[in-house]
């Protein structure tokens, strides 16, 4: 494949892709895709003529570095990414990025929907980090791959599969979910048990932590980078899930449910209830929306 790149290795793949109205309005999408092997003459920015045309630099970019290293400067700041991690950044940011002799990496330009709004909390979940090396790579790499392979094949992906695609990389790069595969020793999974079967009682942070042998702090952060809430979050979720079932499914009084899911009183239940549903518990009762 003609690649009109310096530094880049003529192996190398390059896609296109043209979203229709409805993958605009309603899709994650991607604009384009390759698979590079580069040299150190690679290199690229913001100001590249190629960066300047069409949309280019209104799309989010994401890499996968498979082999080398590549230097990057993003918004001022320079960095480095090795095989292994992955980078994301927003092109409407400055950036420049240059290759190492041995450089390969899969590439994706996208948009699309609440993009802006993933990346930003990804970036968060980062500790502001463009540059990190998620444990779902290997799932990352699968994603990409394939729909490398769909358009290399001339089989290219529905728009609906290529948002769906999309979608989970986001969500893979946002949270660190593991193969439910894994076995009975994941610490974040045996919390999650735990909760589930105290979740009634006089339950705090501390006492889950402690229950996986974590200080606190280090679990809070775990538990957040897997499950995208917070342990106390979670906690409170699930008690407001049990007393909308208990307020559409029984008579007890709102009290009863107040104490029977772990609540100290009904005030305190009454303004949590309504803080995360919207509307005040006996409400719900009447109109369980």
């Amino acid at each position: 494949m003609l690649i009109p790149e310096s530094g880049v290795h003529q192996t190398s793949e390059r896609y296109f892709f043209t979203p229709s109205s409805l993958a605009r309005e309603l899709f994650y999408y991607p604009t384009r895709c390759g698979h590079y092997f580069c040299n150190h003459l690679y290199s690229f920015s913001h100001q590249s003529e190629i960066a300047r045309q069409g949309d280019h630099n209104q799309n989010i970019m994401l890499f996968l570095i498979q082999a080398g290293a590549m230097e990057l400067e993003l918004e001022g700041v320079p960095m480095l990414a090795a095989a292994g991690q992955v980078v994301i950044f927003d092109c409407r940011q400055p950036y420049r990025y240059q290759g190492t002799d041995g450089l390969e990496f899969i590439w994706l330009l996208f948009n699309g929907l609440n993009t802006r709004d993933f990346y930003r909390r990804i970036l968060q979940a980062r500790g502001g980090r463009h540059v990190f090396a998620p444990p779902t790579v290997s799932e990352i790499a699968r994603l990409l791959g394939s729909l490398l392979s769909s358009c290399a094949a001339d089989e290219r992906l529905s728009e609906a599969a290529c948002s769906q695609l999309v979608h989970r990389l986001l969500c893979l790069l946002l949270l660190d979910e593991r193969s439910s595969a894994q076995d009975g020793s994941d610490r974040i999974a045996q919390a999650i048990r735990f909760i589930h079967r105290h979740l009634f009682e006089p339950l705090t942070v501390q006492d889950v932590a402690d229950a996986v042998n974590l200080s606190a702090s280090h679990f809070s952060r775990e538990f957040k980078a897997r499950t995208g809430y917070s342990p106390y979050e979670y906690i409170v979720l699930r008690r407001i899930d049990k007393a909308k079932y208990l307020l559409t499914s029984t008579q007890q009084t709102v009290g009863e449910i107040a104490f029977a899911t772990g609540y100290n009183s009904e005030e305190n239940f009454i303004h949590s209830f309504q803080k995360h549903v919207g509307i005040p518990p006996g409400l719900f009762r009447k109109y369980p929306v």
